[in-house]
Order: structure tokens, then C-alpha cells, then sequence
């Protein structure tokens, strides 16, 4: 029971640590070429805050780092980021379809996550 109670300590760390209210607004409304939320593995958060997770990865993985760390085995996936640079992923898989009109129905998978997804 020690390692679930440390991974979900980590994920809410992990977690805080994404709601930096520190950055610029141009780092903030900065959009990577590879974002997470093109990514069919990323399934975002219901309060539409642009945070989610990876499908795929879980707690622990960081592919920010150089070189990246991938874990694929664990409770707890990964936190993401619809605007996290996903370019050193190799689990990126690029979303066919970005729907960008909920008004008929609505997949989590497919959905514009957030308006800077729009002209991309």
C-alpha cells in the first residue's frame, strides 16, 4: 500500500505545480508546434481548465526531461497539459479530427480543449 499512497502524493504535487499563476501571459498563451492536447491519449479534465491526463503515461513519466522518462506501468496516469510540449513523446499519437463544435455531440477525445487549439 506504500507506493499507491506515494503516487497519489506525487500526482498532487504534480498537479499544483501545473496552476503556476507566475508565468507571463506570453507564456501562458504559448502553443508548442507537438501540444498534448492533439493527442489522442490525452483525455481532459471536465472543468475545462485545459488540465488532463495521458491515457498512456503515468505518474513519474516526464517528457520534458532530457531524455524523456516514459513509465507505462502504475495506478495513477500522468498529469498533462493541453499546451504541454509533447514533441519528445514517443506515445504521441495526432488526433484525425479536432471538433470544434460541441453543439451536437460531445467526445472528450476529439473536442478543441481550448480556444488557442482553434487555428491549429
Amino acid at each position: 500500500m506504500p507506493r499507491r499512497k506515494s503516487e497519489w502524493d506525487e500526482q498532487k504535487d504534480n498537479l499544483l505545480s501545473m496552476q503556476e499563476t507566475s508565468k507571463t501571459v506570453e507564456e501562458r498563451e504559448y502553443l508548442p508546434e507537438t501540444p498534448c492536447g492533439k493527442c489522442k491519449n490525452f483525455s481532459a479534465a471536465g472543468f475545462g481548465s485545459g488540465i488532463g491526463r495521458c491515457m498512456v503515461l503515468k505518474t513519474g513519466s516526464d517528457i520534458s526531461s532530457d531524455p524523456p522518462v516514459f513509465i507505462l506501468e502504475g495506478e495513477v496516469n500522468m498529469n498533462s497539459d493541453v499546451k504541454m510540449d509533447a514533441s519528445k513523446c514517443t506515445h504521441f499519437d495526432k488526433m484525425d479530427l479536432i471538433d470544434t463544435d460541441i453543439a451536437q455531440a460531445y467526445d472528450p477525445r476529439y473536442s478543441r480543449h481550448i480556444r488557442q487549439m482553434q487555428e491549429h
